[in-house]
């Protein structure tokens, strides 16, 4: 089964990076041994869309974690901040429908025994704890503030500090993505090949005198 196409235009772009290895779906969840840990709500696996690791940079910008949500109504930061920053609280559930609760969108943000769960496997695959997180989206709604809200969480970078970790928070809508592939096009000096799939498909587009942002 093909993985989402917002997940398959992030690999690509990493892939198509000189010095950058990529990992996608690498699943994870909480120990057993965690003193929270609860079989009912911790056996079932979350996964870390992309795993990118640069062999030419140090510290947190060698390591990428992308997490993407191609949501078709597109991404409130504003909203989410505010959710985040919250602790996680389960749900009781009962007879009465209750929709899914929000912070498990983004599990390793909140949830301490999921932030562990992250950040050993995230150590195990790369030898370090320190990265950069990107939440990659179809498109931004809100101000660059509200962006920048996120972003910069005092917050949630101090829940990852406080286990020896430190994290930088990206937003990426698609519309940047793309537009970086054209930078790259553009920029080049002979019109060689594009090394992937999508900016093969990128460049035809622009050769063809096309745009799609």
């Amino acid at each position: 089964m093909k993985e989402d196409i917002l997940e398959q235009l992030v690999e690509d772009w990493f892939v198509a990076r000189p010095g950058f290895f990529v990992k996608h779906n690498i699943r994870f969840r909480p120990n057993k041994s965690h003193a929270t840990y609860e079989s009912k709500r911790d056996s079932v696996h979350s996964d870390i869309d992309i795993l990118a690791v640069a062999t030419t940079r140090e510290g947190d910008d060698r390591v990428h974690v992308v997490t993407c949500k191609s949501w078709q109504g597109g991404f409130a930061p504003r909203n989410w901040t505010a959710e985040l920053e919250k602790e996680a609280e389960y749900n009781e559930r009962s007879l009465d429908f209750k929709p899914r609760e929000r912070w498990k969108y983004f599990r390793e943000l909140v949830s301490d025994k999921w932030m562990d769960a992250f950040l050993d496997t995230i150590e195990s695959e790369t030898g370090q704890r320190d990265f950069t997180y990107t939440i990659a989206v179809t498109k931004l709604n809100g101000t660059e503030q509200d962006r920048a809200n996120l972003e910069n969480s005092k917050i949630l970078k101090d829940r990852f500090r406080a286990k020896q970790s430190k994290v930088t928070i990206k937003i990426l809508p698609l519309a940047e993505l793309i537009a970086k592939y054209t930078e790259r096009i553009m920029a080049k000096d002979t019109p060689s090949l594009e090394a992937t799939d999508v900016g093969r498909l990128l460049q035809l587009i622009q050769a063809a005198g096309l745009s799609v942002i």
